[in-house]
């Protein structure tokens, strides 16, 4: 099945106008507004939580959308460096599970029996991006074994966004190396 038919072109083509109006009114990945704006528009529910990676480890807070079905519409999933423009991911799937809630002190696969079955890198997500900081290894797209398509994403919306060269400047000031992303 091709799960992208899911949401129609015209909705694809709606989503993206507006993210782009967004991103350039000053967002950086725009997720919440897009998630927001999608909700409003298609009736889609906002959630907001956190992209994980398959070892559990939180990548973005992050928003997107859930259809009636259970099937997840990220309109902001190109941000994210994976070669995804707005994703599908419908239940089951092995990415529909990428897209969590906030583990905390309390909330967590450890404390929280109906999470003992995921991934979790044991400790909170604030935690987590606290100390990762702290050693300066979240420079961007850490993510990925490979972030070249990150970079390129990057480096094509800085020509295009204020906010995407204003996180240019941002990534220079906490330390990193970013001499890619020029």
């Amino acid at each position: 099945m091709d799960y992208l038919m899911l949401v129609t072109p015209q909705q694809t083509d709606v989503i993206r106008s507006f993210r782009h109006e967004m991103r350039l009114a000053g967002c950086w990945g725009a997720c919440f507004e897009v998630a927001c704006f999608i909700e409003h528009q298609f009736g889609w529910r906002r959630i907001d939580g956190v992209y994980e990676l398959p070892d559990g480890r939180p990548i973005f807070l992050h928003s997107w959308n859930m259809m009636s079905d259970g099937t997840l519409v990220d309109g902001t999933a190109d941000q994210f460096g994976e070669g995804r423009d707005i994703a599908i991911h419908p239940c089951g799937s092995a990415d529909h599970l990428r897209y969590r809630d906030r583990y905390t002190a309390a909330h967590n696969p450890l404390k929280t029996s109906w999470l003992a079955t995921r991934p979790y890198s044991g400790v909170p997500d604030q935690t987590f991006w606290d100390d990762e900081e702290a050693r300066r290894t979240l420079a961007p797209g850490w993510w990925l074994s490979e972030p070249q398509s990150y970079v390129a994403w990057f480096k094509s919306g800085a020509t295009m966004y204020p906010m995407f060269r204003t996180m240019r400047e941002r990534y220079r000031q906490r330390g990193y190396e970013i001499a890619s992303l020029e």
